[in-house]
């Protein structure tokens, strides 16, 4: 009776308990299946799987457990991003491709280099030997063999586990039961030392920090001392040659982020549409109220305006002062020209030029008469010319001259 009230206070002690957030690292070489692995725990369709770029953070939900999987891309080229994710990590699932006899002396030595590595050494580590289904695959012993993994695991003082198992057989609730198995045994070896695991990760990860501060900061003393240099070289050879140096602009670090989220571009670009439309509205208002104001100013100005004192009740013609107010022209204003009664009009088009001795009087030619014609023209019909008659020279005069 007694025991099994003890039971149920455990099962309802545990059932209250928060869930625990636990950060898996899933690494191996590239083409061992670990992206199917991830989706066929996750539930989706291991088939079809693009190799990993870099990484790819998936979520779940296991038991009491909150689970972050980190699977990280097993190219040569990007596992060296690997020791970012260790501190992190409360356990690691290696990856292997039994199949792949070729690479198992590059599978061991990745391993090796894994297990070895100060954020790693002590924590649980599941090793899925996957692809057991491919003709040729390597059985279990000949893994644990070929990888020398009990001498790795005594070395670096790690829990671990090897599960042959096959990622694309099934996944969800039909995914196989080896992959069920051993990510159970990892989440029960981390949770017996949960809260030691757990400060290691907080040190570690505070620790990676400041060293990344660190050295973000020794990089920027290096290219500031680089950019020093690289002046005063410059400014030594403009001296040498008698020229000036143009001063460079603010540096790379005062200068603003442009890449900003398109939201506050959006936001920023409404609310100057809002300020355009504001500013508008205000100096439409500020027209009217300027013509309404003339309007009031030419009323007061109106002469022979009587008003009453109130001592006598006599009236008294007042003579106000004109308000002198300095015309601002807005757009859309025009000016039209003063035109007065007295003055000459303009003609739109210039007069024409007199016609003086200098401009001859343009005569209609007369009409000609075709050759061979019986009538004769009217110079024909007027009275001939008289003959001329030649007269000896003059003492005095010109030998030219001539009398009709």
């Amino acid at each position: 009776m007694f025991s099994l009230m003890a039971n149920c206070c455990n099962w309802l002690k545990r059932w209250q308990e928060p869930a625990r957030k636990v950060t898996l690292v899933m690494v191996g070489l590239d083409n061992a299946g670990k992206t199917a692995t991830v989706r066929g725990i996750q539930g989706e369709d291991p088939q079809d799987v693009a190799p990993t770029v870099g990484f790819t953070k998936v979520d779940l939900k296991q038991g009491k457990f909150e689970v972050t999987i980190f699977d990280l891309g097993g190219g040569k080229r990007i596992r060296g991003i690997w020791k970012n994710y260790y501190s992190e990590s409360h356990g690691v699932v290696f990856v292997v491709d039994s199949s792949d006899v070729q690479r198992i002396q590059e599978t061991r030595d990745t391993m090796a280099e894994v297990l070895q590595h100060p954020r790693i050494a002590g924590k649980p580590v599941l090793v899925l030997a996957n692809k057991q289904d491919q003709e040729g695959a390597l059985a279990e012993a000949d893994i644990i063999e070929n990888l020398s993994l009990e001498k790795l695991v005594n070395e670096n003082k790690c829990l671990c586990q090897i599960e042959p198992c096959s990622a694309v057989l099934g996944y969800g609730k039909k995914v196989d039961k080896s992959i069920k198995k051993g990510l159970k045994w990892l989440l029960n070896n981390i949770a017996k030392d949960y809260e030691a695991i757990t400060e290691r990760v907080q040190k570690d990860t505070a620790e990676q920090r400041a060293q990344e501060e660190q050295d973000k900061k020794d990089r920027a003393e290096r290219v500031r001392r680089i950019r020093e240099e690289r002046d005063r070289e410059e400014r030594e050879e403009a001296e040498r040659q008698g020229r000036t140096i143009q001063e460079d602009g603010p540096d790379d670090e005062n200068m603003p982020n442009p890449f900003q989220p398109i939201s506050n571009v959006i936001t920023e670009k409404e609310d100057n549409e809002k300020e355009r439309k504001r500013l508008q509205e205000t100096g439409t208002n500020s027209v009217k109220a300027d013509q309404e104001e003339e309007e009031d100013d030419i009323d007061d100005e109106e002469p022979g305006d009587s008003r009453q004192t109130p001592q006598n009740g006599t009236p008294v013609v007042a003579q106000e002062k004109k308000k002198t107010r300095k015309l601002h022209l807005k757009r859309k204003h025009r000016v039209d020209p003063l035109r007065t009664e007295e003055g000459p009009t303009e003609s739109p088009t210039p007069p024409p030029a007199p016609v003086g001795w200098a401009t001859p009087k343009v005569s209609r030619l007369p009409k000609l008469e075709p050759l061979g014609d019986s009538r004769h023209s009217e110079f024909s019909k007027k009275k001939p010319l008289p003959p001329v008659a030649n007269r000896p020279p003059q003492p005095n005069g010109d030998a030219h001259d001539v009398i009709f």
